[in-house]
């Protein structure tokens, strides 16, 4: 087999968020600090779309909203420059919005008019595809500039990486098209596992009285759409009902676009969300039972020396229980919490902390979601509808009738049996969260850099364990969600989702990958 074979300093596998900023942070410091050397830098990407990953481009949309308000969804100094940027570019990225969307985008619009005129967005829980279009916009003029100026080179390769090898100093990637990369430095940055297929191998599958959506983004949301549109038109006279397993972000934005687009609203009769807690994420702070409630299980390890994460985490689902209790949601009481067991960490040793990171800090997270107000609005109006009903179980099976309609079986969370919904379903999107490291369906790139020992997974299932330079072996970094598990600056880092979060680590990475080229110039 005939291979083209290319050298470069640094391969970035994935352009998602986390390889932006890390490219971002690289060449800032490359202009405050020249080198004398021109970096080569190959980045690769198996979609066409470069720099944005799924969220922030164009396979999510342009009218899907942030889940948080942009105050809590980009922290300074990237807010202020980012709220700069659209002052300037707000027209056409709000006409894109209103073009992309439907009923519920033209009504943020209209909501917001007001504060969109006088550029008050902080409070605001705008279009994600808004900070993908500043993210596109700002690597690529500051990647031209340092082109530029010499300091750096860069290859795009859209195509699939399917192995990674190590020989000597030097890593070979291998593509999908027989062409081979060698390069100094590699940096997985492949975003988040993909998603769990419930049913079937297939990312959508069709049916005359079925269609189940296992991947929502693939290839687009809005191709998605267009073919559920086609499949509702062949059956206007019918009650469709619509299944939504998993209530997370994906979830909540399944649901939402379904309600925005009148074509497709129209035509379901019944909206079902599937989940194991039965609960949607909270949106709506109770003041009053805020200031009542007290993680009093929390607070009662405040003195104690000699902690363990599992013990950590025992008082917290306590508190999260009373909190349950009182029907108070996660909204009201996610900052207290948080704070209270925050404070308990900085107790525990460094093995323990690694512990609450691997496994507990994402278990907590999910009885503590939060949600804009956007989405829960959503649900509130079919309620009263009486088109909305929330599951609280686990996704067995889509099960076929004689009479050819479907039905769910799912595995009730509170009686532990098998159940099945007396409701047919027509309708399925997959939006239940990533797979694990130990699947046997992962990605063939995941499975190779396991197999060969570059890349170790941690008790979290879900990332790699790496040292204080994110290098899972010598001169392979990690960066973005695969970093789940691991401990930086003496912080417990269970989950690489939030963008504050994404900009600190890959900051680190961009110091690293900096102090590496830098001292091997002055060396030689």
């Amino acid at each position: 087999m005939d291979f083209e074979t290319n050298h470069t300093d640094i391969t970035f596998i994935g352009s998602g968020i986390s390889s932006s900023f890390t490219i971002l942070h690289f060449l800032d410091q490359l202009k405050t600090n020249p080198i004398d050397k021109r970096i080569s830098l190959t980045i690769i990407d198996k979609y066409p779309e470069f720099y944005t990953g799924i969220p922030y481009g164009i396979r999510s949309g342009f009218s899907v909203l942030l889940i948080t308000s942009l105050k809590n969804f980009l922290p300074e100094p990237e807010r202020t420059k980012f709220i700069a940027w659209l002052n300037t570019n707000k027209e056409w990225l709000l006409e894109e919005f209103r073009l992309d969307g439907g009923a519920l985008s033209a009504e943020w619009l209209s909501t917001h008019e007001e504060r969109l005129k006088n550029n008050q967005w902080e409070d605001l829980f705008i279009p994600r595809r808004f900070f993908g279009s500043y993210i596109d916009q700002k690597i690529k003029s500051n990647i031209k500039e340092a082109q530029e100026n010499n300091s750096i080179s860069v290859d795009y390769i859209n195509s699939e990486v399917i192995d990674l090898d190590k020989n000597g100093d030097e890593y070979t990637i291998t593509l999908q098209d027989n062409k081979e990369i060698v390069s100094e430095k590699v940096i997985l940055s492949v975003g988040s596992l993909p998603t769990l297929q419930l049913w079937k191998n297939e990312d959508l599958i069709t049916d005359d009285n079925l269609i189940f959506i296992n991947n929502p983004y693939k290839p687009c949301l809005k191709d998605v759409l267009n073919k559920l549109d086609a499949f509702l038109e062949k059956r206007e006279t019918e009650k469709i009902n619509a299944l939504i397993v998993g209530a997370n972000a994906s979830g909540l934005e399944m649901l939402y676009k379904l309600n925005d687009l009148e074509n497709l609203k129209s035509r379901i009769n019944k909206f079902t969300l599937l989940s194991t807690q039965g609960l949607s994420p909270d949106s709506v702070v109770d003041e009053e039972g805020k200031k009542r409630y007290s993680p009093k299980n929390l607070l009662s390890l405040a003195n104690q020396q000699d902690l363990s994460a599992k013990e950590i985490a025992e008082a917290t689902y306590k508190d999260l229980d009373v909190a349950d209790e009182i029907h108070l949601g996660a909204a009201s009481t996610v900052d207290v919490i948080s704070s209270a067991f925050g404070s308990l960490l900085q107790k525990l040793s460094t093995e323990e902390l690694k512990k609450f990171a691997c496994l507990y800090g994402n278990d907590i997270g999910r009885r503590q979601r939060c949600a804009g107000y956007h989405y829960s609005k959503t649900i509130d109006t079919l309620k009263r509808e009486n088109r909305f009903e929330h599951i609280a179980g686990r996704f067995i099976n889509i099960n076929k009738a004689d009479n050819n309609q479907y039905s769910l079986e799912y595995l009730d969370t509170k009686s532990k049996t098998n159940k099945i919904d007396s409701d047919p379903v027509h309708i399925v999107f997959n939006c239940i969260g990533g797979t694990n490291l130990t699947a046997s369906d992962i990605p063939t790139l995941l499975s190779k850099v396991i197999a060969n020992k570059l890349c170790v997974p941690n008790e979290s299932k879900i990332g790699f364990d790496v040292n204080d330079a994110l290098e899972a072996s010598d001169n392979l970094h990690i960066v973005g969600p695969l970093l789940a598990g691991n401990i930086f600056d003496g912080k417990a880092v269970w989950h690489v989702e939030h963008c504050g979060r994404i900009i600190w680590l890959s900051n680190l990475l961009a110091g690293k990958l900096y102090n590496y080229f830098n001292q091997n110039v002055v060396s030689s």
